[in-house]
């Protein structure tokens, strides 16, 4: 069997929502299937570091073996799929490798499991999943769609997971009759999207406890000789791949510090695409914006009462402070990111944004948008690079000077610029995009630790208002850290102003 491209959205939902779309899918004629599979990898997680999966699936009476791996965005995806036969009621066949020597997986295979000697790193069972799939296909907006639903558990050794979620996957048409029906799902069951494949939670389960779940940016595919509008989406397909991937797991309940703080960083690294190359933006609107800036603003919120004032209090007490926790109860206490991030504007914003991903470009709008402002790509990009690294050489040279709410617009003002270079840095040379980088880490480590300084501040004063008068020593020493915080982030930044520009 060929290898073929898979576009579907996949949600996850409450076992009340579960319960409803599968009696709904059920009167509607929908077909149930048990089905079991087994998923394999190398001792050391070989397929699984290169995004493969290797699965051995009995779906009635009869196996298949099928190989996926990541497609061009978050919700398309390669599947080689070959029939092993019936099932004879014995032990699950083993994988072999050799069925999918002449199609697409075979050289993803080959790469991922080579090792010195030639013979192909040794394969054994990592986790399974068993599931009730109740699936119909619809249609809608002329175009032909699967939906299916699946409940179960994924269970690797003694650990398992209940298994929740629905897969709507486009068959025929066109891909907005996807995302309407997806935005029709967020409407009427509250569900939210979730990239995490069933692989990757046996995964989770198999890792050892405390195995990063973060997803980091990665950098953009960016053509040498795209245009404009190809560059723009490239950038935005990066800043939503590190999105969609960390708002899976927290939406999933795991509320992890790193995994939040990787959420923000891609939703900034989404606005800073659209403020800095908003020329190139084409058909995206701005609808999106409102919803991911609040949610953007929310869990900044949450990380402030987590990380900052759990560092913080671990200085204060060492300092000898009489009543080292900061804040007071009662404030920004019940925020949930699990809501935040299930919220259906939020929802409904990540679908618009897939939306635009996913459109084919209409021919002639590569820069009709930018009018004569853009000669070359390269140019508008060096527009917006000097201006914001002229901004930080300004600021850097009177940073002692200015008041609390322009030093938080000079932090921002770096991060753009940072986030920017690394969005676009596929267009220059490597070696000399990574000594402007190593300059800026510093600058943006000194300017986030003085922004933590005033946020432990005010959890201070909130601990005083409360009525605790020991917080008062807090709020001094606090203080007292400001100046050597000040004059180390404006040594930084000057630092940053003497760097050699890579873009020119």
């Amino acid at each position: 069997m060929p290898a073929m491209h898979e576009i579907e959205l996949k949600f996850g939902l409450t076992e009340g929502a579960a319960a409803a779309v599968e009696a709904t899918l059920r009167a509607r004629g929908a077909q149930t299937l048990a089905i079991e599979s087994h998923y394999w990898d190398s001792a050391d997680r070989r397929l699984a570091s290169a995004g493969l999966s290797l699965r051995l699936r009995r779906s009635g009476s009869a196996w298949e073996q099928t190989v996926k791996a990541g497609g061009a965005t978050p919700i398309d995806r390669i599947e080689d799929t070959v029939p092993r036969g019936r099932d004879r009621g014995g032990e699950p066949p083993r994988p072999d490798l050799a069925l999918h020597a002449l199609g697409a997986a075979g050289p993803l295979l080959d790469a991922a499991l080579a090792q010195d000697g030639g013979e192909p790193a040794a394969l054994e069972a990592v986790h399974r999943s068993s599931v009730r799939r109740s699936a119909l296909v619809i249609e809608a907006l002329a175009a032909e769609l699967e939906v299916a639903l699946d409940r179960g558990v994924v269970r690797s050794g003694d650990r398992s997971l209940p298994l929740r979620e629905l897969e709507v996957e486009l068959k025929r048409g066109d891909v907005g009759a996807l995302i309407a029906v997806g935005h029709a799902s967020v409407d009427a069951h509250g569900m939210w999207l979730n990239t995490i494949t069933k692989a990757r939670r046996g995964a989770s389960l198999a890792d050892p406890p405390g195995t990063r779940r973060a997803v980091k940016a990665r950098p953009a595919e960016i053509a040498a000789d795209a245009d404009g509008a190809a560059i723009f989406r490239a950038v935005l397909r990066s800043c939503l791949d590190q999105v969609l991937a960390n708002a899976s797991v927290v939406a999933d309940g795991d509320i992890d510090d790193d995994v939040v703080h990787q959420l923000r960083v891609g939703i900034r690294r989404l606005r800073t695409a659209a403020r800095e190359l908003g020329a190139w933006r084409g058909a995206l609107g701005e609808a999106w914006e409102a919803p991911a800036a609040e949610a953007f603003r929310a869990l900044g919120k949450w990380r402030d009462r987590r990380t900052i004032a759990a560092s913080m209090q671990q200085r204060l007490a060492g300092a000898g402070s009489p009543a080292p926790a900061l804040g007071s109860a009662g404030r920004d206490h019940d925020i949930d990111p699990v809501a935040i991030v299930r919220a259906p504007a939020l929802q409904h914003a990540l679908l618009d944004l897939l939306a635009f991903v996913l459109e084919t470009p209409s021919a002639g709008t590569a820069d009709d948008a930018a009018g004569a402002e853009v000669d070359a790509p390269a140019t508008l990009v060096a527009k917006h690079l000097d201006r914001l690294h002229r901004g930080l050489r300004r600021d850097g040279k009177r940073f002692g000077e200015l008041d609390a709410a322009a030093r938080h617009r000079v932090r921002k003002r770096l991060k753009r610029l940072r986030y920017l270079g690394e969005l676009v840095a596929p267009l220059y040379k490597p070696s000399r995009v990574d000594r402007f980088a190593r300059l800026l880490g510093p600058a943006q480590d000194a300017l986030g630790r003085y922004i933590d300084l005033l946020v432990a501040i005010d959890l201070a004063h909130e601990a005083v208002e409360a009525g605790d008068a020991r917080a008062w020593f807090n709020v001094g020493w606090l203080q007292a850290q400001l100046p050597r915080a000040i004059d180390r982030c404006g040594k930084c930044l000057r630092k940053v102003s003497g760097a050699a520009r890579y873009w020119r």
